[in-house]
Order: structure tokens, then sequence, then C-alpha cells
């Protein structure tokens, strides 16, 4: 059986996804027609104690005899969180003999975990610090149209975001609340139809359909972790932030 791909005649059975960019650590997955997802919050100090613990009690309830085709998000996000959640979950599927996986932008893993919405475009935004921001635009198929946007205050490069697609409208989608400093500068620049904050829901058929997947061999690439973080710079202020391409152009 081909790790990476099951038969799409079976639907499903056999397929793990991890994602740990946010403030919410995602992971789940599906076998033999059962699902199971969770979206746990950990203070990223002490997610190296509870999350082998949490994760354990959602996946460890999937019967994994022929191995899943494992997706995990790549980022943008906070540099401690991915690689402690990473590490922890590349050591989980090494158990279980698994040497392959699949990265995506957590852009569009995120996106895919929330339901279809009435705008045709969607802002998915990725809280960095506090009024720090990570932002992408994406269709309905959770296709990257403008990626890897930096925003903070005064948030101006927003403006020039918006200016890219017109005057179309917005459903924004975020994996946490995002903070009362932000929103309403927000709602003044972009048309928003709807907001979408912890309201997750697992499809896996979403998950077959990513786009932008990229295969890793964690055994011939032992430093995955260069996979997992998106390339970035450090400002003057020594914060890590992905290169923010509305500038390169």
């Amino acid at each position: 059986m081909n790790l990476l791909r099951c038969d799409l005649s079976e639907k499903f059975r056999n397929l793990l996804v991890f994602d740990a960019s946010s403030s919410k650590v995602f992971f789940g997955g599906e076998s033999g027609g059962k699902t199971v997802f969770r979206a746990e919050n950990f203070e990223k100090s002490k997610m190296s104690r509870f999350l082998p613990e949490e994760f354990e009690k959602t996946v460890g309830n999937l019967d994994f005899a022929e191995p899943p085709r494992v997706i995990i998000g790549n980022g943008p996000g906070a540099f401690t969180g991915i690689k402690t959640g990473t590490a922890f979950f590349l050591a989980y599927i090494y158990s279980l003999g698994i040497t392959k996986v699949e990265t995506v932008s957590s852009f569009s893993f995120i996106s895919a975990l929330f339901d279809s919405a009435p705008a045709d475009l969607r802002l998915v935004l990725i809280p960095f610090n506090k009024g720090e921001y990570f932002a992408a635009v994406l269709d309905k198929e959770n296709r990257i149209l403008r990626g890897d946007v930096f925003l903070k205050p005064p948030y101006e490069n927003i403006f020039k975001l918006a200016e890219s697609f017109g005057n179309r409208a917005f459903d924004v989608a975020a994996a946490s609340e995002c903070g009362g400093e932000f929103m309403p500068e927000l709602k003044k620049i972009i048309n928003i139809k709807e907001l979408h904050f912890d309201t997750f829901k697992f499809d896996p058929e979403k998950f077959e359909s990513l786009p932008g997947t990229k295969v890793v061999d964690i055994i011939n690439t032992p430093y995955i972790i260069n996979h997992i973080i998106q390339p970035a710079n450090l400002d003057k202020d020594a914060n890590f932030y992905v290169t923010d391409q509305l500038q390169e152009e």
C-alpha cells in the first residue's frame, strides 16, 4: 500500500494530520471509517509535558495496522511551538514505522478546518506576538493566492493587500480569537462577510485535496524542522517573521 496516498475508494481509512503553528495544536485522523480530531490550547512552556498524553487520548483510538497518510502543517507560526510540537509528532509517527510525510502551509491546513463560507476569498490569520499576525489570502479550495504577509501595528501593509483584490469580500478565519486592537482596523480596510474563530471541523476529504503538499523523507532529511519553518528574517527588534511578499514585489 502506498504510504502517502490512500485509494480514494477506501476514502481515508488511514489519515493522520498535525499542526502546531498557532496557540492551538491541531491533531486528528481517520482509520477504518472512524474519525477523531482535537484542537487543544497548550501553554508553549508546557506543551512537551501535556501534548503526548492528550494526543494519545485522541489519536490512540485509531487503528493504524496499515500506515496512514501523514500531513503536517509547516508554518509560519511561533518557532518554539512548531519545533516542540513537530519533534513530538515526528517521534510518534516514526514509532509507527512511517518515514515519509507530507508538509503543507499552515494557512491551507487551518483554512481546511473551517466550513464553507459565503465569500470567495478567505483571509487566514495566525497569531504571533501580541498584536502581530501572519496572514494569507486563500480561495475556497484552500489555495494560497497571497501568502506570508506579516502584520503588525499600524498594519499599513494590509491596505496594499486589500488593493490587490479590489473590493471583493473576505471571510476571516483564525486559529484563535484575534485581539480587539486588530479587528476594528481590519474592518475599516476590507469588506468582511463572516468571522470564524475557534469553529473547527475536521473533514478528511478536504485534506485529500490540500494544495501545495511536499513529500519529505524524515530518514534522509534528519533536520526536517528546516521544512517546517518558512523562510524568515529578523527585524531590528529581533522579531522572527516570514518575509513580507508585498514588499518584495
